[in-house]
């Protein structure tokens, strides 16, 4: 009730004013009125005052002129962004598989006619380094000497002279020597005497040899026969394309005794094969022989011997 009397107050001083009255009694006036308005106001509490919305106009922003962009397309910039950068691609360590560990292939079967290849290992080796096996001195027939990791046997007379190595018995077996003849002529030669018979004074025996011209000989030797004992030949001397010849060359020679057969290796080649009808020794032991036939103080040098019992035929 109180709000509409102010404003009809207040509305009737404006229609005063607009009716053109004295000045002085309008200023007048309009001074009591605002003193009125001013202190009803203060008698009213501040929650009762009801003041009217006016509507308040905000100015519109004003627009800001924008340039007329022809429709050519005008690339934006773009905000640069940080610049990566570039990382190396690692790739991802694999896990390590354990390797699996290969079986062990099976030695390749040596396709070779040399028993000392298609054999194996040897049963018995003797590499010439000390005298282990072998007498040494000087006989009527022979000097025999260790030097230099061989052993060094002379002939002292035209007569065969041998040493036999202190081994077992030997029956069924291969044997083999590498053998170097110094200066030499024809039928100057060396080379086994096995299957010598116990209790005999080694004094029989096979004889397996090389000549320094390139030939080999088998023979039977019984030095208890007769007055100054008997030689046999089974093979003559025969010539053969796998010696070497002449002075201060070596060779490899091997035989082959199984019973009555008696096969023979020159450097690992087969060069014949003979039979024995007799079949004089069935076994016995086995030793190195020098024969002089042209040259005085023939000697060979045996660098190593080996043998292996009961060997297979290949």
């Amino acid at each position: 009730m109180k709000r509409k009397i102010i404003v009809t107050m207040i509305v009737l001083a404006s229609f005063l004013a607009g009716c053109s009255l004295i000045p002085q009694f309008q200023q007048a006036k309009d001074e009591y009125l605002e003193t009125r308005v001013a202190e009803k106001l203060e008698e009213q509490p501040a929650e009762n005052l009801v003041v009217e919305e006016v509507e308040e106009k905000t100015p519109a922003a004003e627009e800001t002129p924008t340039e007329e962009v022809s429709s050519e397309e005008v690339p934006t910039e773009e905000t640069p962004t940080a610049e990566e950068t570039p990382t190396e691609e690692v790739p991802a360590e694999e896990t390590p598989v354990a390797e699996e560990t290969p079986e062990p292939e099976p030695e390749p079967t040596i396709e070779s006619d040399d028993p000392a290849i298609y054999l194996g290992d040897a049963d018995w080796i003797d590499e010439m380094e000390t005298a282990e096996y072998w007498p040494t001195g000087t006989d009527e027939f022979t000097s025999a000497a260790f030097e230099n990791g061989t052993l060094k046997l002379t002939a002292l007379s035209e007569i065969n002279g041998w040493r036999i190595a202190s081994t077992p018995a030997l029956g069924n077996t291969y044997i083999e020597a590498d053998v170097k003849m110094g200066t030499c002529k024809l039928t100057d030669g060396y080379g086994f005497i096995f299957r010598v018979p116990e209790n005999t004074g080694y004094n029989r025996g096979y004889l397996f040899g090389v000549t320094c011209d390139g030939r080999y000989s088998l023979r039977v030797w019984d030095g208890l026969a007769g007055e100054s004992g008997t030689m046999v030949w089974l093979k003559y001397y025969t010539l053969s394309e796998w010696i070497n010849q002449g002075k201060d060359k070596s060779n490899r020679i091997g035989v082959m005794a199984l019973d009555n057969r008696f096969i023979l290796y020159v450097n690992g080649e087969k060069v014949d094969e003979i039979i024995d009808e007799n079949n004089a020794y069935a076994e016995g032991f086995f030793g190195l022989y020098v024969n002089r036939d042209k040259t005085e103080n023939l000697a060979i040098v045996v660098d190593k011997v080996s043998y292996w019992t009961d060997p297979q035929e290949k």
